[in-house]
């Protein structure tokens, strides 16, 4: 077996990524540092390495690649010690992480990145986004992350930051076993709030069927209507037993606990796997794995109006309760290197209980009043995804019967075919969330329920997205002279189904008592109180702002092709076309509507010609890059330097093209969808100059420039502080530029006086401007930064390997620039998140080749969140600080 260039340069880079340490354990004696050898027959070496950056295919991907990528490999994210795919990706070049779940792409929000997981499509369990919040994927799973920045013609056209794609592992080439526990916790997190929810479902069947029987209407004087009218001979007392009857029927387990002890974070993972030689070349195996976690964490908050923060403001106390568990089996069958088959499942859960407590003053409880508004809340949210992946390569190598049957074919040989089959789907419930509104008398400490309209809300939520995505590719090399065309193509599409159902049902206070109305919701709601009908509790259905359920069809189809072309050694132009048709299809439910008069509404609306309820639309998105590669340059053993351009597009939401109103759980704001928004179509140029190095040391620099036509932005509908609506529109313009930096050095041991050091990291700066027409709000900027784009972003790493391979230590920092929170209104100007510091700590300490022990150590600075605006006064106001605190873990993990 020989060397070529590009196999030696692979094998450099992936001996120099076990992050500078220089030593590789190739079946010799500790210390024993091997040379890399020069091009010729060699024998079989058995290299292994603690935590490299990235495997050799990897390597081998990025470099071969045309279009502009980054990537992340198991072995680094182990490194950083992140447990989600969210936190992972902040460590590469020019991403930032958006509320723990949403990754911007070079300044770009979460709309404006794409994510598919082995290729395939995967619905998302986000109540506000179509986006799959990528914290819900645990790192577990992952065996690398691609994120390709420029776009060709085989990812998807709704491209805009960038295309996340998820490869998960596969089954194992060997022996599998691998266990570990971890244990860990928080600062500020050893006691909290809790509270004990043991709702199951959505909404209570006799809830449900009211509803049904009451027509939407269950307002005590219908009741009495409807049964009467059913010849029950129903009195008003009785009438009223039945609507209590349906308060008692409430998951009512919502009595707040406070300064309870915190249980210490808990992890538990297994995997077990195995491949067996069943005959002739043929490898079949599979595995199944386990992780199972929880967690406590404390997030409270001090809030500020930007008006009169001094007499407006409130502090929030909050507990968040996690559990997560993911379960994946996989099966797989190879043989020799022509054919290739792999099945995989995936069930991932994740439940949040969250339970908060918010006191402070209003406009209209200010603290002259000697009253504190008291606000309790509580939510638990079961998310999960269940997921079927069918995946295969073939090549035609060895068919020479095909080929000695005629020369014609022997061009097949080279040919190359992988296709997919994916089905996933993901379901949200929230199965009770409920909003109390009270009050605190300073003066006595007397604390109620206020006695008011909805001064109560159970708010029940049900999603339901299914996707199901197939499509398929090949690659065939073909000769002339001296140039090499490879032609690629393919067919990619994918059919989508979303289902979206929300019920309010309001507990009604007016004209009750404080004796009846004293303490907290646990009590005001126990079925002594609630069940006495001497207490005058009434209820209704609705929240008033509208419609708030929907049902929505999405359907692709994509034919892509591509020409990559090496016109010589150095030169490489690839060319290639893709066309998608889109279809989308949404219908807006009123639940309670029995009269049919929001459906012919709607059928009124499909009548205009501008309506973006349902539509059909295809369009071509094309891509160039030209690649020059080369040896020697600034010493580097390979450099490239790449340019490409591009076309694609980025479509709206489906939430956001629906006419409803909806509470946005991130930003706990109301929002209304707008179904004229339209899509947003982007030219893309990028330049790319790479630098690899024998040693395994890179360095990369990257140009980037985006042309954004009509931009989707959120903006804020005229109104007043205490009626806030947000929605979407196309801005007039938008764009974006900047460049990106990163590397590795390998610290040198004659400079430091020893081995193993190595420092890593990587620089964006960027700068975007977009342009909206203010007519139709009350946005103070009408040209401004886009929403979430920071202007710089920096993570580094040092990091060591002991010469042993005994110890491995990396100490992380990341850092955001300010980004736009929300946009500014009223002449308040826009409000900023502000720039935090993440300084992390991982150590691993491996006593045997199968065992290790690993402590990390998160936000060491204990940095908060805090978010500042400057007033129509000139006034720089701090409108609110979230505590995050520091974070630690422990884990020992036994694998073979």
């Amino acid at each position: 077996m020989k060397l070529s260039k590009r196999s030696r340069l692979s094998r450099a880079i992936l001996l120099g990524t076990v992050f500078g340490s220089g030593l590789v354990l190739a079946q010799q004696e500790e210390g024993y540092k091997p040379e890399i050898a020069a091009p010729g027959p060699i024998e079989e070496v058995v290299v292994t390495g603690r935590l490299k950056s990235v495997a050799a295919s990897i390597v081998d991907e990025r470099i071969e690649i045309p279009f502009s990528a980054d990537f992340l490999g198991f072995e680094a994210i182990a490194r950083a010690g992140d447990s989600t795919i969210a936190g992972a990706l902040r460590r590469l070049p020019g991403l930032t992480l958006i509320d723990d779940k949403f990754v911007y792409i070079r300044g770009l929000g979460e709309r404006y990145s794409s994510v598919t997981v082995n290729g395939a499509v995967v619905p998302s369990p986000d109540l506000a986004r179509s986006v799959i919040p990528l914290d819900l994927f645990p790192t577990s799973i992952v065996e690398s992350i691609k994120v390709q920045k420029a776009f060709g013609s085989a990812t998807p056209a709704n491209f805009g930051g960038g295309a996340i794609d998820v490869r998960t592992k596969s089954f194992p080439k060997a022996p599998l076993i691998s266990f570990s526990v971890g244990t860990g916790g928080n600062s500020i997190s050893h006691s909290g709030l809790e509270y004990n929810d043991s709702s199951i479902k959505p909404l209570p069947d006799e809830i449900a069927g009211a509803i049904a029987r009451y027509k939407g209407d269950i307002s005590q004087s219908n009741i009495f209507q409807t049964e009467n009218d059913a010849g029950n001979n129903t009195t008003a007392q009785e009438a009223e037993q039945i609507q209590r009857n349906l308060m008692l029927a409430l998951p009512r387990q919502i009595g707040m606990g406070e300064n309870l002890d915190n249980k210490p974070d808990q992890d538990w993972k297994l995997a077990v796997g195995n491949s067996w030689d069943v005959g002739y070349q043929w490898l079949v195996g599979g595995s199944v794995s386990a992780s199972i976690g929880e967690k406590f964490r404390n997030k409270d908050q001090i809030k500020r109006e930007i008006g009169n923060p001094e007499e407006r403001y409130a502090e929030v106390d909050r507990t968040s309760e996690e559990e997560r568990a993911t379960y994946s089996a996989t099966l797989g069958a190879e043989y020799g290197n022509t054919h290739a088959v792999g099945l995989s499942y995936f069930d991932i859960q994740h439940d949040v209980k969250d339970a908060s407590i918010s006191r402070g003053f209003d406009s209209n409880n200010p603290p002259s009043d000697g009253n504190r508004v008291v606000k309790y809340q509580t939510r638990t949210e079961e998310r999960a995804l269940e997921m079927v992946q069918l995946t295969g390569e073939h090549s035609f190598e060895g068919l020479e019967f095909l080929y000695d049957w005629s020369e014609r074919l022997a061009f097949l040989e080279s040919l190359r075919f992988s296709w997919f089959y994916s089905d996933a789907q993901v379901t949200t419930d929230v199965p009770n969330q409920t909003n109390y509104s009270g009050s605190t008398d300073l003066s006595t400490g007397f604390t109620q329920i206020s006695p008011a309209p909805a001064a109560g809300q159970h708010v029940f939520l049900e999603l339901e997205d299914e996707e199901e995505s197939w499509g398929g590719s090949f690659e065939l090399p073909v000769y002339l002279d001296q140039t090499e065309v490879t032609i690629k193509g393919g067919y990619a599409a994918s059919e989508k189904f979303r289902e979206y159902y929300q019920y309010t049902f309001n507990v009604n206070t007016t004209g009750l008592s404080s004796s009846v109305l004293a303490g907290g919701p646990g009590r005001v709601m126990s079925d002594p109180v609630l069940g006495d009908l001497d207490n005058d509790f009434t209820a209704s259905l609705g929240s008033n702002f509208g419609t708030e359920s929907y049902i929505a069809a999405r359907k692709l189809n994509a034919y892509f092709g591509e020409l990559d072309v090496r016109l010589s050694e150095n030169w490489r132009v690839t060319l290639g076309s893709r066309w998608e048709e889109y279809k989308q299809a949404l219908l807006t439910v009123d639940l309670l509507d029995f009269t049919g008069t929001s459906i012919q509404a709607q059928i009124q609306a499909l009548q205009d010609p501008n309506q973006r309820f349902a539509f059909i639309e295809d369009d071509w998105y094309h891509s160039a890059a030209l690649t020059y590669s080369d040896y020697g340059l600034f010493g580097s053993e390979e450099y490239q330097l790449r340019a490409s351009y591009a076309q694609t597009t980025v479509r709206p939401d489906l939430r956001e093209t629906a006419q409803v109103v909806y509470i946005d759980p991130q930003i706990n704001q109301r929002v209304r969808g707008n179904p004229f928004v339209e899509k947003s179509d982007i030219d893309h140029l990028d330049l790319r100059a790479e630098f690899f190095y024998e040693n395994g040391d890179n360095f990369t620099v990257s140009l980037f420039y985006k042309d954004i036509s009509a931009p989707i932005e959120t903006v804020r509908q005229p109104g007043s502080d205490d009626n806030v609506v947000l929605t979407y529109e196309n801005a007039k313009s938008g764009d974006i530029f900047g460049i990106e930096l990163e590397g590795l050095v390998t610290v040198p041991a004659d400079l430091i006086g020893m081995d193993g050091f190595f420092v890593s990291g990587n620089v964006a700066l960027s700068d975007s401007e977009v342009e909206i027409d203010t007519t139709n709000n009350v946005l103070t900027n009408d040209v401004r930064r886009l929403t979430g784009h920071s202007e710089y972003v920096i993570n580094g790493q040092l990091g060591y390997d002991s010469p042993g391979g005994i110890h491995s230590v990396s100490l992380i920092y990341n850092v955001f620039g300010e980004r736009i929170y929300f946009a500014g209104v009223a002449g308040n100007d826009d409000a900023f998140e502000q720039p935090f510091h993440s300084l992390d700590l991982t150590y691993t300490f491996y006593p045997t080749d199968t065992l290790s022990v690993s402590l990390k150590v998160q936000n060491i600075l204990e940095e908060e969140r805090e978010f500042e605006q400057e007033n129509s006064s000139g006034r720089n106001v701090t409108i609110l600080e979230q505590e995050v605190g520091r974070s630690w873990g422990l884990s020992a993990k036994y694998s073979y």
